[in-house]
Protein backbone atom coordinates (compact mmCIF):
# COMPACT_ATOMS: atom_id res chain seq x y z
CA UNK A 1 0.00 0.00 0.00
CA UNK A 2 1.04 3.83 -0.79
CA UNK A 3 0.63 5.47 2.86
CA UNK A 4 1.49 9.36 3.66
CA UNK A 5 2.03 10.68 6.49
CA UNK A 6 1.35 14.27 6.40
CA UNK A 7 2.76 15.84 9.20
CA UNK A 8 5.65 13.77 10.93
CA UNK A 9 5.97 14.71 14.40
CA UNK A 10 7.09 12.23 17.01
CA UNK A 11 3.96 10.10 16.49
CA UNK A 12 3.80 10.51 12.63
CA UNK A 13 7.57 9.43 12.60
CA UNK A 14 7.17 6.23 14.67
CA UNK A 15 3.73 5.58 12.31
CA UNK A 16 6.25 5.99 9.32
CA UNK A 17 9.42 3.73 10.77
CA UNK A 18 6.20 1.34 11.28
CA UNK A 19 4.48 1.23 8.32
CA UNK A 20 7.84 1.19 6.02
CA UNK A 21 8.28 -2.37 8.38
CA UNK A 22 5.31 -3.54 7.52
CA UNK A 23 6.47 -2.84 3.77
CA UNK A 24 4.37 -0.52 2.73
CA UNK A 25 5.58 2.73 0.43
CA UNK A 26 5.80 5.48 3.08
CA UNK A 27 5.80 9.06 1.89
CA UNK A 28 6.30 11.03 5.07
CA UNK A 29 6.10 14.96 4.82
CA UNK A 30 8.00 17.68 6.89
CA UNK A 31 7.60 21.68 7.19
CA UNK A 32 11.15 21.79 8.12
CA UNK A 33 13.64 21.14 5.77
CA UNK A 34 15.93 20.02 8.92
CA UNK A 35 14.16 17.02 9.47
CA UNK A 36 14.56 15.89 5.70
CA UNK A 37 17.77 13.72 6.65
CA UNK A 38 16.31 12.27 9.85
CA UNK A 39 13.26 11.75 8.60
CA UNK A 40 14.41 9.26 5.09
CA UNK A 41 15.63 6.81 7.90
CA UNK A 42 11.78 6.13 8.64
CA UNK A 43 10.47 6.53 5.04
CA UNK A 44 10.18 5.37 1.19
CA UNK A 45 9.92 9.07 0.30
CA UNK A 46 10.40 12.57 2.23
CA UNK A 47 8.88 16.02 0.96
CA UNK A 48 8.68 19.43 2.29
CA UNK A 49 5.27 20.19 2.44
CA UNK A 50 4.03 23.13 4.38
CA UNK A 51 0.66 23.98 4.11
CA UNK A 52 0.98 27.83 4.77
CA UNK A 53 3.27 28.28 2.34
CA UNK A 54 2.62 27.64 -1.48
CA UNK A 55 3.48 23.87 -2.13
CA UNK A 56 3.02 21.37 -4.65
CA UNK A 57 1.39 17.96 -3.84
CA UNK A 58 1.94 16.56 -7.44
CA UNK A 59 4.12 13.67 -5.67
CA UNK A 60 0.72 12.63 -3.52
CA UNK A 61 -1.17 11.41 -6.73
CA UNK A 62 -1.73 7.58 -6.33
CA UNK A 63 -1.58 7.24 -2.92
CA UNK A 64 -3.76 4.59 -1.28
CA UNK A 65 -4.32 6.43 2.11
CA UNK A 66 -3.41 9.37 3.55
CA UNK A 67 -2.78 9.90 7.27
CA UNK A 68 -3.21 13.64 8.41
CA UNK A 69 -1.01 14.43 11.30
CA UNK A 70 -0.86 18.72 11.15
CA UNK A 71 -1.02 20.22 14.41
CA UNK A 72 -4.45 19.74 15.42
CA UNK A 73 -5.27 22.78 17.16
CA UNK A 74 -3.63 25.04 14.93
CA UNK A 75 -5.67 26.85 11.45
CA UNK A 76 -2.25 28.04 9.59
CA UNK A 77 -2.62 25.07 7.78
CA UNK A 78 -6.52 25.35 6.94
CA UNK A 79 -6.10 27.93 3.40
CA UNK A 80 -3.08 25.04 1.98
CA UNK A 81 -4.71 22.23 2.94
CA UNK A 82 -8.39 22.95 1.64
CA UNK A 83 -6.67 23.83 -2.07
CA UNK A 84 -5.57 20.31 -2.23
CA UNK A 85 -6.34 18.16 -5.94
CA UNK A 86 -5.53 15.22 -4.74
CA UNK A 87 -7.60 12.57 -3.71
CA UNK A 88 -7.00 9.85 -1.76
CA UNK A 89 -9.45 6.23 -0.97
CA UNK A 90 -9.04 5.95 2.85
CA UNK A 91 -7.83 8.92 5.29
CA UNK A 92 -7.28 9.34 8.60
CA UNK A 93 -7.00 12.54 10.99
CA UNK A 94 -5.13 12.74 14.04
CA UNK A 95 -7.09 14.81 16.51
CA UNK A 96 -7.14 15.12 20.39
CA UNK A 97 -9.36 14.43 23.21
CA UNK A 98 -8.73 17.71 24.65
CA UNK A 99 -11.72 18.76 22.28
CA UNK A 100 -14.00 17.36 25.02
CA UNK A 101 -14.78 20.44 27.42
CA UNK A 102 -12.88 19.75 30.76
CA UNK A 103 -15.70 18.34 32.59
CA UNK A 104 -16.20 15.43 35.41
CA UNK A 105 -17.68 13.04 33.60
CA UNK A 106 -17.33 10.18 30.95
CA UNK A 107 -16.85 11.28 27.51
CA UNK A 108 -17.83 9.30 24.30
CA UNK A 109 -17.68 9.84 21.00
CA UNK A 110 -21.50 10.77 21.40
CA UNK A 111 -20.65 13.90 22.89
CA UNK A 112 -20.63 16.66 20.78
CA UNK A 113 -21.72 19.79 23.24
CA UNK A 114 -19.25 22.04 23.97
CA UNK A 115 -16.62 20.83 22.67
CA UNK A 116 -13.14 23.01 21.35
CA UNK A 117 -13.65 25.45 19.04
CA UNK A 118 -10.16 25.21 17.53
CA UNK A 119 -10.30 21.34 17.28
CA UNK A 120 -13.63 21.33 15.96
CA UNK A 121 -13.05 23.87 13.32
CA UNK A 122 -10.00 21.31 12.62
CA UNK A 123 -11.75 18.09 12.06
CA UNK A 124 -14.80 20.29 10.24
CA UNK A 125 -12.15 21.16 7.70
CA UNK A 126 -10.73 18.10 6.83
CA UNK A 127 -14.23 16.13 6.56
CA UNK A 128 -15.91 18.91 4.70
CA UNK A 129 -12.58 17.79 2.19
CA UNK A 130 -12.33 14.03 2.28
CA UNK A 131 -15.97 13.01 4.09
CA UNK A 132 -14.45 10.17 4.26
CA UNK A 133 -11.86 10.67 7.03
CA UNK A 134 -11.87 8.89 10.02
CA UNK A 135 -11.21 10.54 13.29
CA UNK A 136 -8.77 9.52 16.21
CA UNK A 137 -8.93 11.39 19.16
CA UNK A 138 -5.95 10.81 21.08
CA UNK A 139 -5.34 11.05 24.63
CA UNK A 140 -1.91 12.24 26.36
CA UNK A 141 0.74 10.82 23.92
CA UNK A 142 3.13 8.59 26.02
CA UNK A 143 5.50 5.86 25.68
CA UNK A 144 9.80 5.69 25.57
CA UNK A 145 10.78 8.96 25.93
CA UNK A 146 7.71 10.34 27.20
CA UNK A 147 6.61 9.81 31.01
CA UNK A 148 5.36 11.14 33.98
CA UNK A 149 8.29 10.01 35.80
CA UNK A 150 10.43 12.58 32.92
CA UNK A 151 7.91 15.38 32.62
CA UNK A 152 7.98 16.00 36.10
CA UNK A 153 11.77 15.04 36.99
CA UNK A 154 12.54 18.05 38.64
CA UNK A 155 9.29 19.25 39.67
CA UNK A 156 6.71 18.65 41.90
CA UNK A 157 2.64 17.27 41.04
CA UNK A 158 0.16 19.27 42.01
CA UNK A 159 -2.48 17.42 41.52
CA UNK A 160 -1.70 13.76 42.12
CA UNK A 161 -5.45 12.13 42.37
CA UNK A 162 -6.15 13.59 39.03
CA UNK A 163 -6.99 10.38 37.06
CA UNK A 164 -5.11 10.28 33.41
CA UNK A 165 -6.31 9.58 29.65
CA UNK A 166 -3.28 8.50 28.34
CA UNK A 167 -1.97 6.19 24.97
CA UNK A 168 0.69 4.66 24.48
CA UNK A 169 2.36 4.96 21.19
CA UNK A 170 2.69 1.51 20.36
CA UNK A 171 -1.34 1.40 20.68
CA UNK A 172 -1.71 3.89 18.11
CA UNK A 173 0.49 2.39 15.32
CA UNK A 174 -1.18 -0.79 15.87
CA UNK A 175 -4.85 0.75 15.84
CA UNK A 176 -4.16 2.74 12.71
CA UNK A 177 -2.76 -0.03 11.04
CA UNK A 178 -6.51 -1.78 12.03
CA UNK A 179 -7.84 1.29 10.23
CA UNK A 180 -6.24 1.08 6.94
CA UNK A 181 -7.19 -2.32 6.83
CA UNK A 182 -11.03 -1.83 7.42
CA UNK A 183 -13.69 -0.70 5.50
CA UNK A 184 -14.61 1.59 8.42
CA UNK A 185 -15.30 5.21 6.93
CA UNK A 186 -16.53 8.93 8.60
CA UNK A 187 -16.29 7.22 11.94
CA UNK A 188 -14.57 9.18 14.90
CA UNK A 189 -12.74 6.82 17.85
CA UNK A 190 -11.40 7.88 20.97
CA UNK A 191 -7.40 6.32 21.43
CA UNK A 192 -7.39 6.17 25.33
CA UNK A 193 -6.05 3.53 27.17
CA UNK A 194 -9.10 1.77 28.88
CA UNK A 195 -7.64 1.85 32.64
CA UNK A 196 -7.21 5.22 34.16
CA UNK A 197 -5.32 5.47 37.15
CA UNK A 198 -4.19 8.43 38.96
CA UNK A 199 -1.01 10.50 38.25
CA UNK A 200 0.61 9.72 42.20
CA UNK A 201 -0.44 6.32 41.29
CA UNK A 202 1.73 6.14 38.08
CA UNK A 203 4.70 8.07 39.51
CA UNK A 204 4.60 6.37 42.60
CA UNK A 205 4.40 2.92 41.71
CA UNK A 206 1.00 3.01 43.90
CA UNK A 207 -0.90 -0.24 43.21
CA UNK A 208 -4.69 1.31 42.87
CA UNK A 209 -7.98 0.75 41.07
CA UNK A 210 -7.25 2.02 38.09
CA UNK A 211 -10.23 -0.01 36.10
CA UNK A 212 -14.08 1.01 35.71
CA UNK A 213 -14.73 2.07 38.91
CA UNK A 214 -13.75 5.93 39.04
CA UNK A 215 -13.77 8.32 41.24
CA UNK A 216 -16.70 10.57 41.42
CA UNK A 217 -15.37 14.03 40.22
CA UNK A 218 -12.69 12.97 37.32
CA UNK A 219 -12.97 13.98 33.88
CA UNK A 220 -12.55 10.34 32.30
CA UNK A 221 -12.47 9.51 28.42
CA UNK A 222 -14.08 6.24 26.81
CA UNK A 223 -12.53 3.89 24.51
CA UNK A 224 -15.57 1.83 24.40
CA UNK A 225 -16.72 1.97 21.12
CA UNK A 226 -12.66 1.38 19.20
CA UNK A 227 -12.95 -2.21 21.80
CA UNK A 228 -16.33 -2.99 20.87
CA UNK A 229 -16.26 -2.33 17.29
CA UNK A 230 -13.14 -3.67 16.81
CA UNK A 231 -12.88 -6.58 19.72
CA UNK A 232 -9.07 -4.87 19.80
CA UNK A 233 -7.17 -5.45 23.01
CA UNK A 234 -4.83 -2.66 24.17
CA UNK A 235 -1.24 -3.70 23.90
CA UNK A 236 -0.61 -0.92 26.75
CA UNK A 237 -3.98 -1.24 29.06
CA UNK A 238 -2.61 0.73 31.99
CA UNK A 239 -0.58 3.28 32.13
CA UNK A 240 1.02 2.91 35.36
CA UNK A 241 3.05 -0.24 33.26
CA UNK A 242 3.64 1.96 30.04
CA UNK A 243 7.59 2.70 30.83
CA UNK A 244 8.18 -1.22 32.02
Amino acid sequence: MKIAVIGCGWVGKKLAEYLTGKGHHVIATTTSPDKIQELKTAASEVHLLDFSKDSETEFLNDTDAAIFSMPISQSSWFKGFEEMQNSFPKTILFSSTGIYPQENRIFTEKDTTNLRPDIGAAEKTVREKYPQTNILRFGGLMGGERSLHNFFRNKEISNPEKRVNYIHYEDILAIVELLLNSDKSSEIYNIVAPEHPTMGEILNGEDGKSGDSYDSGQRIISSELLIREFNYTFLHPDPKFFNL
